[in-house]
């Protein structure tokens, strides 16, 4: 949020600035002291100043009408008294007020002299002066009061060294880029990102923040509050993106302003006291997925693309995430009393970090795969050099294995089934057979229950207890699926 200076404010209110100091001494309108290096300098708040307006501003005049309403009825009333109240008060003399300034006289050739005004701040001399334009005392001193506040203020912010590489587009145009020192400076503190999750921060904020905080005119950090990004927020659910999508760039932007505190380039994080947006009934469309019986023998069938056939093979059967299938290499599949595993050693969550089980007929459909293409162990089993199936091959397999099972585009889409529904039919397909905590041990979910979380130690029961798992879930893959 923009603060404002008491130029700005007597601008805005159209009153002189001696007016606005002496609200400010007598606490009278909501102000800020901003520490500087070189003292503390007044400022003022938007948004408590809209709110002083209508609720104090009539009340001043108010207050002094009723004073010299008082005054008149005094004077009136009792002239005796308040002549002898004046002859007690001329014993005595007020305290002088301390002068905020002084006068230097500098020679001049037009004028004889002129006279330089120079401040006291905070008990210090300021180390600059001013000219008055004059050798007139009483319109220099004039001069002194009246503009005390826009010198001092022009001079401190003249005085204001912003800190290296803390420009406001310059940091979040390169803070998720490739090679970014930033991100290498979180990783020194613990803090480690994929390069997928990184592109997706980089692209989000390329496209959605930095568009936005120019369309708002924001110019410096110290602009972006939590109730800036509430907007943000409100912004991305206009142009129709989900509430999970919006909570994930936020994280991101999140990240970016945890660095620049910890580096002192700002004071605090906006997006720590910013709210997540929950999804709801209007703002969240459940993902659907085929009845457990249409997929039976779909893939003892003969497909027209092997690579649809093995992508959909793959999550019907493993519930395993699109990324995880992205980043399976051929040394990740492994062996355990010979019984094949996908080995997921890498995940964005703690149980993400798991061991997936291959059913034999589809462990023996990607080995003929391997061969035939004569894919090395550090290979990626789906893609080439690494890079993520693009959407048109999610799409496709999704759409051959849908004529299977006579579904149209249009009922795909009224029922919101994807490719990614797959993972979705799997978990169903499990619960059916009352398969417990599945989700915890081949999916890669976190245990929501907090008790469970503490007291289930998983890989304390042994190998066992996992090839009995396994063995159940072929079991019921041979059932509805295979036979």
């Amino acid at each position: 949020m923009e603060l404002l200076t008491v130029s700005d404010l007597s601008n805005i209110l159209q009153i002189n600035k001696t007016a606005i100091i002496e609200l400010v001494n007598t606490n009278k309108i909501p102000y800020k002291l901003i520490n500087t290096d070189y003292g503390d300098i007044i400022h003022f708040t938007p948004s408590e100043i809209r709110r002083w307006i209508p609720s104090e501003a009539d009340s001043l005049m108010a207050t002094k009408e009723y004073v010299e309403k008082l005054k008149k009825e005094f004077e009136k009333k009792y002239q005796h008294e308040l002549k002898s109240l004046k002859k007690f008060s001329d014993q005595f003399t007020d305290p002088r007020e301390p002068k905020l300034y002084y006068l230097d006289k500098v020679q001049s050739v037009k004028l004889g002299f002129i006279y330089y005004v120079r401040y006291l701040d905070n008990g210090k001399v300021v180390p600059s002066h001013w000219c008055t334009h004059t050798n007139n005392k009483v319109l220099a001193e004039k001069f002194a009061i009246e503009n005390r506040e826009r010198l001092l203020s022009a001079y401190y912010e003249r005085k204001v060294v912003k800190k290296p590489g803390v420009g406001l587009y310059s940091i979040f145009k390169n803070y998720y880029a490739e090679n970014s020192k930033y991100l290498h400076e979180d990783a020194l503190r613990g803090r480690v990102i994929g390069d997928r999750t990184r592109v997706t921060a980089h692209n989000a904020i390329k496209t959605y923040f930095i568009p936005y905080l120019k369309k708002e005119g924001i110019k410096d950090i110290e602009q972006i509050d939590a109730p800036l990004m509430a907007r943000f927020q409100n912004s991305l659910l206009n142009k129709g993106i989900k509430p999970q999508t919006i909570n994930g760039y936020c994280s991101y932007i999140s990240k970016v302003f945890s660095n620049m505190v910890v580096s002192g380039a700002v004071k605090f994080n906006p997006c720590a006291s910013l709210p997540s947006l929950r999804k709801t009934s209007e703002n969240c469309e459940i993902r659907g997925c085929y009845e457990i019986n249409k997929i039976k023998g779909v893939f003892n069938k003969r497909w027209n693309n092997e690579l649809s056939y093995l992508l959909c093979l793959t999550i019907y059967t493993t519930g395993m995430r699109n990324s995880e299938m992205d980043r399976i290499q051929i040394r990740d599949i492994i062996l355990i009393n010979n019984i094949p595993f996908v080995d997921i050693p890498k995940s964005k969550t703690k149980n993400g970090v798991r061991i997936v089980p291959l059913h034999d007929f589809v462990y023996k459909k990607l080995s003929a795969y391997i061969k035939k293409n004569s894919k090395k162990k550090d290979d990626y089993l789906f893609t080439t050099a690494g890079k993520q199936p693009c959407s048109e091959r999610y799409n496709a397999a999704n759409t051959e294995l849908a004529g299977f099972t006579g579904y149209t585009p249009e009922k795909l889409k009224a029922e919101n089934i994807t490719f990614y529904s797959g993972r979705h039919f799997w978990k169903t397909l499990m619960d059916s057979e009352n398969l417990g905590d599945i989700e915890e041990y081949f999916m890669g979910h976190r245990v929501s229950s907090d008790v469970a979380k503490r007291y289930n130690h998983k890989d304390k029961q042994g190998k066992k207890k996992l090839l009995e798992r396994t063995r159940k879930m072929f079991a019921i893959l041979d059932k509805w699926i295979f036979r």
